[in-house]
C-alpha cells in the first residue's frame, strides 16, 4: 500500500520573513531615537529659562519718544531667545501715539532690538488730535504738542481733505505772504481761512480755489495796504467782495 502525505502550499509573502525585521531593527532604533532627540531639543527651545533674554535696546530718530519711554512700555520680557513672543512687543510698543510704526528683531544671544519711526505731526486737528504727512489721525497728549502747528477744523472723516486743501492753499498764497493759522469747514462744506495777522477769509461751499486766486490777483493792488487794520474779508461774492475793519 502506498501512503501518499499531503503538503500544504506556502504562499510567499503569507508568513513573517524574521530575517528581515531583525535585520532592519537597528536601522528603526536610529531613526526613533533621532526623532526623539528632535523633539526633545524642541521642547528645550521652548524653555524660557535657556538663553534668556537680558538686554532690551531701543533705536530711532527721538523728538517726542525716549528710549527710556520705549523700555517702561515693554516692561520685563518674559521668555527666552528662542520662545520670546516679538509680534506682542512690537504690537504693545506701536500702541504708543508717538509711534508711526516699529520692528522688533533679536540679536544673539540675549539681546531684543527694537527700531521705531516716531509720528511726523504737521498739523493739529481739532483741539484734540494731530495729523501726520498722511493725514491719519493720532493723539498724544495735549502737553507733548509742537508748538506753531496750523489748527485745522472739518466734519467726521475730512481730516485728509482739509490736509489736502491747507498744503494747496498755502502754496497759492506765498506770493502774498500770509500764513495759514487755522483753516475751517463746517458741516455745510463751508471753508474759511484764519492768518497770522488775526484776518479771516471766507470762500464759501464751492469754487474754493477760483475765490482764493482772486484773492491773491487783488490783494497787492488793493488790499495790502490796510491789511492789518482788516478784520474779515468775504470772497462769497460773484464779481467782488466785501470787508469788515476791526473795531
Amino acid at each position: 500500500m502506498v501512503t501518499r502525505v499531503a503538503r500544504q502550499a506556502v504562499v510567499p509573502g503569507s508568513q513573517f520573513d524574521w530575517r528581515r525585521i531583525l535585520a532592519a531593527l537597528p536601522k528603526l532604533m536610529l531613526v526613533i531615537s533621532v526623532l526623539s532627540a528632535l523633539v526633545m531639543g524642541l521642547m528645550k527651545l521652548n524653555d524660557p529659562e535657556l538663553l534668556p533674554i537680558q538686554k532690551v535696546r531701543a533705536q530711532g530718530a527721538f523728538i517726542n519718544l525716549t528710549e527710556a519711554m520705549l523700555l517702561s512700555k515693554v516692561g520685563d520680557i518674559k521668555g527666552g531667545y528662542f520662545n520670546v513672543d516679538v509680534r506682542s512687543v512690537q504690537d504693545t510698543i506701536e500702541s504708543l501715539p508717538w509711534v508711526e510704526r516699529a520692528s522688533v528683531r533679536r540679536i544673539w544671544p540675549d539681546t531684543l532690538m527694537i527700531s521705531v519711526t516716531e509720528q511726523q505731526a504737521v498739523a493739529r486737528w481739532h483741539d484734540n488730535g494731530l495729523l501726520n504727512q498722511r493725514g491719519e489721525v493720532f493723539s498724544p497728549d495735549k502737553s507733548t504738542f509742537p508748538a506753531g502747528l496750523p489748527v485745522l477744523n472739518g466734519p467726521l472723516n475730512t481730516q485728509q481733505q482739509m490736509l489736502e486743501h491747507y498744503r494747496a492753499m498755502s502754496t497759492i498764497l506765498k506770493m502774498t505772504g500770509l500764513t495759514i493759522r487755522q483753516l475751517d469747514m463746517d458741516e455745510r462744506r463751508s471753508l474759511t481761512l484764519r492768518f497770522d495777522n488775526e484776518l479771516s477769509l471766507l470762500l464759501g461751499r464751492d469754487a474754493y480755489y477760483q475765490r482764493l486766486n482772486r484773492f491773491t490777483r487783488i490783494y497787492d493792488k488793493v488790499l495790502a495796504a490796510d491789511i492789518n487794520h482788516t478784520q474779515r474779508i468775504d470772497m462769497r461774492y460773484t464779481n467782488g467782495f466785501s470787508m469788515l475793519r476791526k473795531q
